[in-house]
């Protein structure tokens, strides 16, 4: 989830799991030919650690991720963007399609959780902790979500 979002926003993201960024991750990883194309980042885990390269920037840009959701998960630490990653390096070889939702939950840290719906299927759930989300004072029509 990105960090504000409006109210009717946030309450959609927690009926579906579905947020602008899980929706523009799954278009750019489940984007064969950009996953060939770039396989050498994918597979190489210092590639991700920091700011991300030029061509995912642009890639994420071009499936509707803004500029502010882009800088969010660049900041993510290393370990959790490895995750994805690490699923999207497993889809070059094996080609299965990757699924991104976005939940809260009662935990201290923000998380991130790998299912293999199947073989043809990986699903990665990032989790927020509830305490990290907070209604504004001021309208109560905006939402921030810390992690």
């Amino acid at each position: 989830m990105p960090p504000y979002s409006t109210l009717r926003t946030f309450i959609n993201s927690l009926r579906t799991g579905e947020t602008n960024i899980t929706r523009s991750l799954e278009t750019v990883t489940n984007n064969a030919a950009l996953r060939q194309d770039h396989a050498g980042d994918i597979n190489s885990p210092p590639a991700f650690a920091g700011q991300f390269p030029g061509w995912l920037r642009r890639a994420l840009a071009g499936a509707g991720m803004k500029p502010q959701e882009i800088a969010h998960i660049e900041s993510w630490p290393p370990p959790a963007k490895d995750v994805v990653r690490q699923q999207v390096a497993h889809a070059l070889t094996d080609g299965r399609t990757l699924l991104f939702r976005w939940e809260v939950h009662e935990g201290a840290n923000p998380e991130s959780h790998v299912h293999h719906e199947s073989a043809a299927e990986a699903l990665v759930v990032f989790r927020s902790p509830r305490s990290g989300v907070h209604l504004s004072a001021l309208n109560f029509g905006s939402v921030r979500v810390e992690a």
